[in-house]
């Protein structure tokens, strides 16, 4: 993979460079959308937000069930998850635990079976859940 496509800070692997971009955006804290007070690193989020908190419409529907959500891609995860269409799935070869994503797996491997947190931060923390290293940078303003 390609060095550009490789996170310096956390190491996570992306396939495009769109992908990459909009993650290296939350290690500089560089929010580009805005609202209410609140920075978003990506347009989904912000669309996010502005339907669940602003009551602004769903647009985006399940063509299979229906269920409307902000963003194209909220659509895309659910039709993995729930009706499993065109999702790839990866399985834990030592507990036979499933994901829908490698990056998952990865951190299910490294915390679970490979005894180490899969999420550290340079200063010394170290988290099994990304989302939980994301709030420790965020309150400590590394």
């Amino acid at each position: 993979m390609e060095s550009t496509r490789l996170c310096t800070e956390c190491g996570r692997q992306f396939q495009s460079r769109s992908g990459h971009s909009r993650h290296m955006r939350q290690h500089i804290g560089q929010a580009p959308y805005r609202c209410c007070g609140k920075m978003f690193f990506d347009k989904d989020k912000l669309k996010m937000h502005r339907n669940h908190i602003h009551g602004e419409a769903a647009r985006e529907a399940c063509f299979q069930c229906g269920k409307l959500f902000a963003t194209r891609q909220q659509v895309t995860k659910h039709m993995a998850v729930v009706h499993n269409a065109n999702s790839e799935n990866f399985t834990c070869d030592t507990c036979g635990a499933n994901y829908t994503s490698k990056q998952g797996l990865q951190d299910h491997t490294a915390s679970q079976h490979a005894g180490r947190a899969a999420h550290a931060c340079h200063c010394g923390k170290e988290y099994r859940h990304a989302t939980n290293l994301y709030r420790h940078k965020k309150s400590t303003k590394h």
